[in-house]
């Protein structure tokens, strides 16, 4: 009878050690989590819509933007948020690297949605180049606000990249 109970504290003190460790990394920045926890009405939002910025990532008050209603008028928009955030890298003002980097992240997955109805046949180039960006938006995230600007330069010139692969699929401006 004593194993068993002592058998059941273990369960229970290793149950409230699992708890305890999921709830601390799902209270951690939004870096940590899922593609699964990205806006899902996204990916089927008509380009008037509003999609929620990056600063409801970090619990702010969320800035809504507003995707163009072209894919040329998309790519402006892209754009500029790129330049700003590379000038905002440049400065070091790494606190601002989260929401410039994910508002890249919501206009490409309206790009996305955009040249998939233009094009269905660059449904299966584009997905993982999505997931490519919204990785890259969320360590963005990550090491600006570890303040490290040598890795958050690296991943921009990485985010770049994908940014130029996704361009010869979906089409500039």
């Amino acid at each position: 009878m004593k194993t068993n109970a002592r058998n059941g504290a273990m369960w229970l003190a290793v149950l409230a050690t699992v708890t305890a460790v999921a709830g601390v990394a799902l209270s951690g920045c939004s870096s940590k989590q899922g593609s699964s926890e990205t806006p899902a009405a996204t990916s089927q939002a008509t380009p008037e819509a509003t999609m929620p910025s990056a600063e409801a990532e970090h619990g702010e008050a969320a800035e809504a933007i507003k995707p163009a209603g072209s894919i040329a008028g998309i790519w402006k928009q892209i754009g500029e948020e790129q330049a700003k955030l590379s000038a905002a890298i440049g400065n070091g003002q790494l606190k601002d690297v989260h929401h410039l980097a994910f508002g890249i992240r919501d206009f490409v997955v309206a790009l996305a949605d955009q040249a998939k109805q233009a094009a269905p046949a660059t449904a299966p180039q584009l997905a993982p180049l999505v997931e490519q960006v919204k990785a890259s938006a969320a360590k963005l995230d990550e090491l600006g606000d570890a303040g490290d600007l040598n890795g958050t330069q690296a991943e921009n010139a990485k985010l770049g990249a994908i940014l130029t692969s996704i361009k010869a699929i979906a089409g500039g401006q």
